[in-house]
């Protein structure tokens, strides 16, 4: 599964191209076989059994329209589904579409499609455009109680940086996972959400440091000149003891490979180093992958600062 580094979403979620079932193609004038004769070349892509869309590379928020048109108009778009939706980042790509029907709709699981049957309370649902979805509360709560904690962080993440939530409606999130499966570790990876995480990697970076006991002093760090002109921002930074900053930036593949990136990238880290007292690391997504290979690069610069956790104060 291919994963979304650096996806920088957009709050307005893109426009439907045509989804037609097969009664609404032969209502539309197309016959059955046409419809067939164009699924066999290419023309149209058949997601799931009675549903058809344009052929050719289908954006996720086409496939979960297809999806609700297989299902009905009862279903609800959840967890990932429901993220991609309100512009989250940290989903990757290619997720299965995980949709909930009411109970009593139960139908065997299908290919293609995690359904789940919850009853949902009417505040609970919002519309986003074409798509019932639940809302940006109960899929955070949903997504803290049952998706991977890296994956679930970064989305919560995502929504403080949109601003589409801040940390005083953390506890309608709380609420929400009441009395529900898996709510008290959720509400523990609710706890680890920061706000100034601006990509999942940072996020990840972020976890994977702090799992080993070296918790970040702050996100999105000024640096500043000796002149005092403004920089730039580091991603993540640990305050030394005797002045200055460890600067722990996050490369995201899919931005910083790209040639006036990386010349953007080298001149901006030159610039940081530059700065006395500043120190800088740098990490992929690839480096998260192993608990242990960021705790490993950290450890031995910070303890020869003899820097300790929670001391520095903004």
């Amino acid at each position: 599964m291919t994963e979304r580094h650096d996806r920088h979403p957009s709050s307005s979620v893109p426009s439907v191209p045509s989804v037609m079932t097969l009664p609404s193609a032969v209502a539309a004038g197309r016959s059955r076989d046409a419809v067939h004769r164009d699924v066999r070349a290419g023309r149209l892509h058949r997601p799931f059994r009675g549903v058809y869309i344009a052929g050719g590379e289908v954006a996720p928020e086409v496939v979960l329209m297809a999806a609700r048109a297989h299902l009905g108009p009862e279903s609800v778009a959840v967890l990932r589904s429901a993220a991609v939706l309100h512009g989250l980042a940290g989903i990757p790509t290619g997720h299965v579409p995980q949709f909930a029907l009411p109970p009593g709709m139960e139908k065997r699981q299908r290919d293609g499609l995690d359904l789940h049957f919850w009853d949902l309370a009417n505040d609970e649902i919002t519309d986003i455009g074409p798509y019932r979805v639940t809302t940006l509360a109960r899929t955070l709560a949903d997504i803290c109680r049952l998706l991977p904690r890296l994956q679930a962080v970064a989305c919560i993440d995502s929504a403080l940086h949109l601003g589409a939530i801040d940390t005083t409606q953390f506890d309608t999130v709380r609420r929400m996972m009441s009395r529900r499966r898996q709510c008290v570790p959720g509400r523990r990876i609710l706890g680890e959400a920061r706000s100034g995480a601006q990509s999942p990697l940072e996020t990840r970076v972020r976890l994977r440091a702090s799992d080993a006991g070296y918790v970040p002093d702050a996100l999105q760090v000024p640096v500043h000149a000796p002149s005092g002109a403004l920089l730039g921002y580091g991603d993540i930074g640990y305050a030394l003891p005797g002045g200055g900053w460890l600067i722990v930036e996050a490369d995201g593949v899919s931005v910083h490979t790209l040639p006036d990136a990386v010349l953007h990238d080298r001149r901006r880290q030159n610039a940081f180093l530059s700065v006395p007292g500043v120190t800088m690391l740098r990490f992929t997504w690839a480096d998260t992958r192993s608990p242990a290979l960021i705790p490993s690069t950290l450890g031995p610069i910070l303890h020869r600062h003899g820097w300790r956790p929670g001391r520095w104060k903004a």
